[in-house]
């Protein structure tokens, strides 16, 4: 996993430098975006590691490295500094003088304290996009409240949103931290092409909060316009019905057959006509009233098939349906195979940026690889002139 670092030259972001001084997955996540799309990825760990690498489920326990640490650091040079140290921390300084992007997910201060804010790293570099996260944002009032993807997820509402009616319920995996890379990503894009009119670089900071909130746009406006929460409901859309989980007779479905057009088709083909005509399912309205009704009539039909025999009948016949995978079926599903969407990651797996350029992906991804300073040419070589 050693060895030069390789680039494709015509990824977009061929040539651009990146230093990532980031921890666990929100910020790391951003700079594997930026690796994914042709970067040169250098992150700088603690003497100690990443604390990422010490996260793993019972299932991973026996593994020699943390799943999550290998998926959000593929594609990266990885070198360890200590930055209490004056050698070290002027190797980071030099790292920095040379880069096009700075990505940091530090305590409040932190940075500052080391020589390495926004203001010093700028003085060194004033090309330098640098960019930040946060748990909760840099105000004043809050900039000391920590935060990781669980306890986000509690304040900003998700919590509140998610589940069955009679509880609270976390989204099952960390969704705030990876749609915080996403958001970090872009607004680092957007600094970048900024940069290429003006010369100047540029301080950006996304914070868990306020992608949380982002993405909550809809039922927030909702309830600023109506003073109301929609309340819980599980895995059914609250909008529509049926838009709902249903047990079927081996397996779950899910459907979205609310449109008059579908529903009528929807029950037709399950052999339940006759819920046409029955005054509480008329109309979508009437069946949110009576969706657990709905939900009962529907399943008793569902029963005598598979999930998998029903999907084969109901989606020829235009309908929106899907079955509830797992990932052993969610890694060999035609879906995840047609867009290669998972593939091999140095001595392990990755999953490919969801974006694809000119219609293609790449094929195998570029897995960790551990370096030492003296493998890093941007130490080596003349960093760029900055433009004023």
């Amino acid at each position: 996993m050693n060895g030069p670092h390789t680039q494709d030259d015509d990824a977009p972001l061929a040539g651009v430098r990146v230093v990532e001084f980031a921890q666990m997955v929100a910020a790391p996540s951003a700079a594997l975006l930026l690796a994914d799309y042709g970067a040169d990825v250098v992150k700088v760990e603690p003497p100690e590691g990443d604390n990422c690498r010490n996260l793993r489920s019972a299932a991973a326990s026996a593994l020699p490295v943390s799943p999550v640490f290998v998926a959000y650091n593929r594609g990266k040079r990885l070198v360890r500094l200590d930055l209490r140290n004056a050698a070290d921390l002027a190797s980071a300084k030099r790292l920095v003088a040379a880069a096009d992007v700075l990505i940091e997910a530090s305590r409040p201060g932190a940075m500052t304290r080391l020589g390495l804010g926004p203001e010093a790293a700028h003085a060194l570099n004033p090309r330098l996009v640098y960019a930040s996260v946060s748990g909760f944002g840099w105000s004043e009032t809050v900039s000391d409240k920590r935060g990781v993807d669980l306890i986000v997820q509690a304040e900003s509402g998700i919590m509140s949103m998610t589940g069955p009616a009679e509880s609270p319920m976390k989204v099952g995996f960390t969704v705030v931290d990876a749609a915080t890379g996403h958001a970090l990503c872009h607004a680092i894009l957007a600094a970048l092409f900024r940069r290429e009119r003006s010369g100047r670089g540029a301080t950006v900071g996304v914070s868990l909060y306020d992608t949380a909130l982002h993405l909550q746009s809809g039922p927030l406006v909702e309830y600023l316009m109506t003073g109301q929460q929609v309340p819980r409901s599980g895995n059914s859309a609250p909008l529509s019905a049926p838009a709902d989980l249903l047990r079927c007779g081996e397996g779950a479905l899910v459907i979205s057959a609310y449109l008059p057009a579908h529903w009528l088709r929807f029950i037709e083909l399950i052999g339940a006509p006759e819920l046409a005509h029955d005054p509480r399912f008329a109309e979508v309205s009437g069946r949110l009233a009576h969706r657990a009704a709905l939900i009962a009539a529907l399943e008793a039909r569902l029963a005598t098939q598979s999930a998998a025999a029903w999907q084969a009948l109901l989606e020829p016949a235009g309908l929106l349906v899907g079955q509830v995978r797992d990932y052993a079926q969610v890694v060999d599903s035609p879906y995840t195979t047609a867009a290669a969407s998972i593939a091999p990651a140095g001595a392990a797996f990755g999953v490919h940026t969801p974006a694809m350029l000119d219609g293609r992906r790449r094929g195998a991804l570029e897995g960790m690889r551990e370096c030492r300073l003296e493998d890093i040419e941007w130490l080596s070589a003349e960093a760029p002139s900055p433009t004023p």
